[in-house]
């Protein structure tokens, strides 16, 4: 089998996140602008360049990126940092960054930690990219963030999670972000499994999906050919998705309640409608954000 895309590089689609939180943060309008001021650490000098001037940078917001994908990548953004610092603020002993990218949360909320351990799991090479960065750049990390490089289709997350250090039945944040989209179904199957059954009930997983329709190519949402055809052209295209109420069903049948499910209307009534209920935003059709806890 040929080696996939991400196996011989990091991310793509990891980096064009973090440009957008980036360019998000520089934004003054509060109705999008993104909390995330640590992304622009991993930005070469052009990406900087680019968030930086604002012609540029509203260019990129407005007109290169699929459309309504930025409002998702911010809206999104703020449903995981809320279930993050929650986390924090109420003493959970572990975090697990299921596919963490260029995730910043454990720079950020770095003052909210009471001795929370985060593991970070990620392909080794958008993990050693990362984390080269880091260096090169002289950025303290606190001692809680332990590393964990796994590629997701081939190893074993439980043995290679408990080899860092994590311990079962302890109350965890599973954040899974980004990531769901680019897998095999045994590979989804058998995280959901892992999640609850290592973790205490009560345990929360945070995740997004692509819908069904839009990995087939039959759907008819907002920004969804522009979208997908950006991922395909990275060379990481979307391989799983969901449908209807699939979502809720499946993790039923693997041990989590459903707390919240956010599809593209949900999100932009959430963040981006005004008092006279106008939506301001749309946000891209593609995908969907589910909150659940370990049953």
């Amino acid at each position: 089998m040929a080696p996939r895309a991400i196996e011989k590089r990091s991310s793509r689609t990891a980096a064009y996140t973090c440009v957008t939180r980036a360019a998000l943060n520089r934004e003054q309008n509060p109705l999008v602008h993104c909390p995330d001021d640590v992304s622009q650490v991993f930005l070469p000098l052009a990406a900087r360049i680019l968030i930086d001037v604002p012609p540029l940078r509203r260019l990129f917001l407005r007109t290169l990126a699929p459309a309504g994908m930025p409002e998702y990548v911010l809206a999104r953004t703020r449903i995981f940092d809320a279930a993050f610092e929650s986390a924090l603020n109420e003493g959970w002993s572990q975090i697990v960054l299921l596919g963490a990218g260029f995730d910043t949360r454990t720079l950020r909320f770095v003052e909210h930690d009471r001795r929370t351990r985060v593991f970070e799991l990620d392909m080794p090479t958008t993990q050693e990219a990362k984390r080269d960065l880091y260096r090169r750049k002289h950025v303290p990390l606190p001692d809680e963030l332990i590393f964990v490089p796994i590629d997701f289709a081939t190893q074993d997350i439980g043995g290679t999670l408990r080899a860092a250090g994590y311990r079962d039945g302890e109350s965890t944040l599973f954040l899974w972000e980004g990531v769901t989209m680019y897998l095999a179904e045994a590979a989804v199957l058998n995280t959901l499994d892992f999640v609850s059954r290592s973790s205490a009930p009560g345990s929360e997983l945070v995740f997004d999906y692509v819908r069904a329709d839009v990995v087939l190519g039959t759907s008819k949402l907002y920004g969804d050919r522009r979208a997908a055809k950006t991922v395909a052209d990275t060379g990481e295209a979307w391989t799983f998705g969901l449908e209807g109420g699939e979502a809720e069903t499946l993790l039923a049948e693997h041990g989590f309640e459903t707390r919240a499910h956010y599809r593209a209307v949900d999100l932009e009534q959430l963040y981006f409608t005004a008092a006279d209920g106008s939506v301001l935003r749309r946000v891209n059709g593609t995908h969907c954000i589910v909150v659940a806890a370990v049953c």
